[in-house]
Formats: structure tokens, sequence, C-alpha cells
């Protein structure tokens, strides 16, 4: 009887609306069926909200860290420790999904010398590959389409706006707070989850504005409460990706986006979705939603098709066939 696959995922596991994070426990749970798979954090404990996720922890002094197999990196941002010299993997995938370009390449290197072996580089988005001197593959972070679900939208009064990332400052743009409060006096309700702590603290004119803690509310629920998604990053943070724009496609949303983020790559301007350049077309964009529902339902209807090719059964078997080979593809 042949053993199955042994594959190791590495990642710290500690934000709960972390893209990484969300990735790595998306990638174990189509894995995990054929293959031994285990994810691997560090010392600190792991979130909560990523229970029923086989985990160990990362601790050399207990001789605690991945054996041979193949040892994934979900993200190139954390450290690798002296333990990789022992490991002894057969393959070593190293996901680049935020942009560090001389990370990526310390981390290459380092595994050259410890493993003697070249890694892999799955890269999250084109752009982002396009970016660096190494070749590798790319692939889409594997959002549940059985959680993430459009939801009867008819009969709303008014119009709900939303917006979900983690709470990191260069999450949030600097004009989105003001554009948050001329969009609520104008009549929409404004849902942010993953607020900072100086966005939850901010005073409004206007109840219809809500800053939430990151956490508070699970991201399926959250997005299915709302009419409309709207995302940017701050300028000194370009979106390498955005994988709950996907979430919020799938779960049959018009997204709103700026054509920086990777994600606005699967978005066709006034078809599955809208993207704008500027504050003022953005205001606008909400505003045209605000006023038509039809355009609400026909573009949510598109955005779900969109999540559903992107993230099809073909997709997602090409995907775990690349991660169940034993050795690096020839």
């Amino acid at each position: 009887m042949t053993a199955s696959p042994r594959i190791h995922l590495v990642n710290p596991m500690l934000n709960p609306s972390g893209g990484s994070e969300w990735r790595t426990v998306s990638l174990y749970r189509q894995l995990e069926p054929s293959a031994d798979v285990r994810v691997w954090h560090f010392r600190e404990a792991p979130s909560q909200a990523f229970s029923g996720v086989r985990m160990s922890g990362i601790d050399t002094r207990r001789l605690s860290f991945p054996r041979g197999g193949t040892l994934v990196f979900v993200g190139v941002y954390f450290n690798i420790g002296h333990w990789i010299r022992l490991a002894r993997p057969r393959r070593v995938i190293l996901t680049y999904n935020t942009p560090d370009a001389e990370r990526l390449g310390e981390r290459v290197d380092l595994i050259r010398k410890a493993c003697g072996i070249e890694p892999e580089i799955v890269f999250c988005s084109k752009e982002l590959a396009d970016q660096v001197p190494y070749r590798g593959i790319v692939e889409p972070s594997l959002v549940d389409l059985d959680a993430f679900v459009p939801r009867d939208r008819s009969g709303r009064n008014g119009l709900r706006v939303g917006r979900l990332s983690r709470d990191a400052p260069e999450k949030h743009h600097p004009e989105d707070m003001a554009l948050y409060a001329r969009l609520a006096e104008e009549g929409c309700e404004i849902d942010v989850l993953g607020a900072t702590i100086a966005m939850q603290q901010a005073p409004f004119n206007t109840g219809k504005v809500h800053m939430r803690a990151l956490g508070s509310v699970k991201a399926p629920e959250f997005l299915g409460n709302l009419d409309c998604f709207f995302y940017r990053t701050s300028p000194l943070w370009p979106e390498p990706w955005g994988r709950v724009i996907i979430e919020a496609m799938a779960s049959g949303l018009p997204v709103v986006t700026d054509r920086t983020s990777g994600a606005s790559s699967v978005i066709e301007n006034g078809r599955n979705g809208l993207l704008f350049d500027t504050t003022e077309e953005a205001h606008d964009l909400i505003m045209r939603l605000n006023a038509d529902a039809a355009l609400r339902r026909t573009l949510g209807e598109a955005a779900r098709e969109t999540a559903e090719s992107l993230l099809s059964d073909e997709v997602r078997a090409r995907v775990q066939a690349f991660y169940l080979q034993p050795t690096a593809p020839s």
C-alpha cells in the first residue's frame, strides 16, 4: 500500500482575517483528503478561528518541526529557523504573496544552502510574478465557494457598503474615512470590519457608519449582510492580490475596487464589478449602485460566475496535483 504524500504547510497562523492564514487553511482542506498534511505554526498560539485544522507548533527545544516530504512556506514575510537544516524535505515550495523581492531572494538563497535543493515558487498573482527574476506558477487562493454564497438581497432599504481586511493602517487608504462620512450623509450605510483602533475611535455625525473590531463577526456572515463591497489599500501598500475581493464576488456582491489591487485583474469594469482610479470616481460608482438595484443584481451574478470559473473543480484538481507530486516537476 502506497503511503500518502507528506505535506507540511508553514505559516504563523495568528491573524483571523489574514490572507496568508486563510490561504493556508484553504490549501490544507484541499489536500487533506489525499495527503498526510499538517499546518506548522510558531510558538505563539494560533488564532482560535483556525480550529479544526491539524496543527503543530515549531519548537526546536522540543525537536518539534517538519521532517521530510514537501515543505510549503505560505508567505515570505516570516523568518525561517535553523530547524530547516534538519528537516531534509524532498521539495520546498515558497508562496510569494507580499511584495518584498529582497526577502524572497533571501529565502531562496537560504533554502538552496540549507536543503541543497531549488525551491519552487508559487505566485498569488501574475503582477507579483512579473516583478521578480524568478520563474514559478500563479495559483489562486482557494476560496470556499460553499461558505461564501449569494444571498437574497431584494427588498432592502438603502445601500449597505462594506469593507473587510486586516486592521493594519497600510490596509486602509487615507482618504477612505472622509469617503465613508460623505456616503453616509447621502443615505448609504457603511460597515467596516477590521477597522484600526484610530478608525474605531473616530467621531461621525451620523449613526450610519460602523467601525468594527477584527474578528467580531465571521467573514461569510459579514459579506452576506452587505449590498456592495468596497476595497482599496494605502498607496504605500499595493495589494498583491486581495483574497477578500474574491470572497465578496463569490458572495454575489458588486465589488468596487481600485485598479491597483491584484484581484482587479479578474474584474471587467461594468460587467462583473466596477473599477476606479480616484476617490471621486469611487463615490460616484457607489452612488450609482445605490440608485440602481438592477445593476447591483447583474454585477453580483456575474461576480459569482467569475468566482466559480476562477475556482472551478478543474482548477482545484490542478492545484492538488501540483502539491501531491513527491518531487519537483521537471
